[in-house]
């Protein structure tokens, strides 16, 4: 008897969804209630931040750009944040809890966040629809968004279930110096609100992080990095004030507080003034994934040292791969490139000096290895670069401007070795032979 394979239902085909199938349709994959609540706050916070800090931390760096060009791209990505807080939102309606971390946030302060974000996504669709949007027009709406977010009581609540989910989040070795004797009182509060900032900075670089393994726009993520600029500079403030009455200078923890806020200080500068200023108005997904990932692995490399340092202000000699067990695998990664691309350096460049056929060929079978894993362990824009210049190599192999090639590929080679060699997670294991 023959049989007939039964066609899968698909959305829309033959059945019409509305509602709430129509919006269960849509749902991730369930997961637990309070991970849901988490991402909630992450772009509740980031959107506030951007409407506030956006022009400052990410925007042009030159005033007359800023007051002159089109400011579209702005509204595309509050758009993109209502579209989240939409799917953030439905997804929290499923569940029954409302008791989040400790803190008792209401159906009804979900709904009145819902009615804030259906009412402004249909306006923020509606100004898109327009030609060009002015610098003055962007102003007049961070304002309106700004406090009618501000009135909203879902927003303290999710600040303080945020502040609980920050500490809960971190590994135990870190959980565990808030009951550590070796403290005072007051030395515990004191790391317990940092603890519990840094904790929330790396939510947030974890919501990115997600950004890009699941390859999602990621200008909206513009929205979050503003978050943790703004976290950060929360978090220096209140270091500051607390150095400020300070009586022993020379504990053990005064230093750690300090060089903590110094570091924070000098990754934001890194990460924002280099990769993230101005990319709302960059066209190229590639230039923007790079610089997202770029930015990223800066501040989050640089976080997880900064609370590393305190579990050593009583366990001294641990590393950061002991407190976070996927920093240990970004090492071994770090530490691959670093060997591979120190034997490319000395192959390319041994093939410009003497550019004899043995040389060119054990160079050429160098970049084959390099390019089918170590480059992986690049960050994007690097890979792009190189693997450009490894195209060139091939198409110029057998002609005379060999050897001016590879005299350029060498030079970008010594600054990217260097690059890779200054990355936090090589900091502790420096690179012994010299090129």
């Amino acid at each position: 008897m023959q049989t007939t394979k039964e066609e899968p239902t698909t959305p829309f085909a033959e059945t019409v969804y509305t509602g709430d199938a129509l919006v269960s349709a849509y749902l991730p994959d369930r997961r637990p209630a309070e991970d849901a609540v988490v991402e909630l706050w992450i772009w509740v916070q980031g959107l506030s931040s951007f409407l506030s800090s956006y022009d400052r931390v990410l925007g042009d760096s030159t005033k007359p750009v800023a007051v002159t060009r089109d400011r579209r791209a702005e509204f595309h990505v509050t758009m993109e944040v209502f579209v989240r807080l939409s799917g953030l939102l439905a997804e929290i309606a499923n569940s029954e809890r409302e008791n989040f971390f400790g803190v008792r946030i209401e159906r009804k302060a979900f709904s009145e966040l819902s009615s804030f974000v259906q009412d402004n996504s249909v306006l923020n669709t509606a100004l898109l629809k327009g030609d060009s949007l002015s610098y003055f027009e962007w102003r007049s709406w961070r304002k309106l968004l700004r406090e009618k977010l501000a009135g909203l009581a879902v927003v303290e609540l999710l600040e303080d279930a945020a502040a609980e989910a920050g500490i809960q989040k971190l590994p135990e070795k870190i959980r565990s110096l808030a009951e550590d004797p070796v403290f005072s009182l007051s030395d515990r509060s004191t790391i317990v609100w940092v603890m519990s900032r840094l904790g929330r900075i790396l939510l947030s670089l974890g919501a990115i992080s997600q950004m890009l393994k699941n390859d999602d726009p990621l200008k909206p993520s513009m929205a979050i990095f503003c978050g943790i600029h703004d976290q950060v500079r929360t978090m220096n403030r209140r270091i500051g004030d607390t150095l400020t009455r300070w009586k022993d200078e020379e504990a053990e923890l005064f230093g750690m507080l300090d060089g903590a806020s110094y570091m924070a200080s000098l990754e934001l500068k890194k990460a924002y003034n280099q990769e993230l200023a101005g990319i709302v108005t960059l066209r190229s997904a590639l230039v923007v994934y790079a610089r997202v990932e770029t930015a990223y692995a800066l501040l989050n490399d640089g976080f997880q040292e900064i609370l590393t340092g305190f579990v050593r202000l009583v366990q001294p000699g641990i590393a950061v791969g002991d407190v976070f067990p996927e920093f240990q695998h970004k090492l071994a990664e770090s530490l691959m490139l670093r060997n591979h691309l120190h034997q490319v350096v000395t192959a390319v460049r041994k093939a410009e000096e003497e550019p004899t056929p043995e040389n060119v060929t054990n160079m050429q079978s160098i970049l084959s290895v390099f390019l089918k894993e170590p480059i992986e362990y690049l960050y994007y824009k690097d890979r792009e670069a190189f693997e450009r210049f490894c195209e060139e190599i091939s198409a110029s192999i057998d002609g005379k401007e060999l050897v001016p090639l590879l005299h350029r590929f060498s030079a970008y080679l010594d600054t990217l070795f260097r690059q890779v060699c200054m990355r936090a997670v090589l900091s502790d294991h420096p690179f012994e032979v010299s090129i």
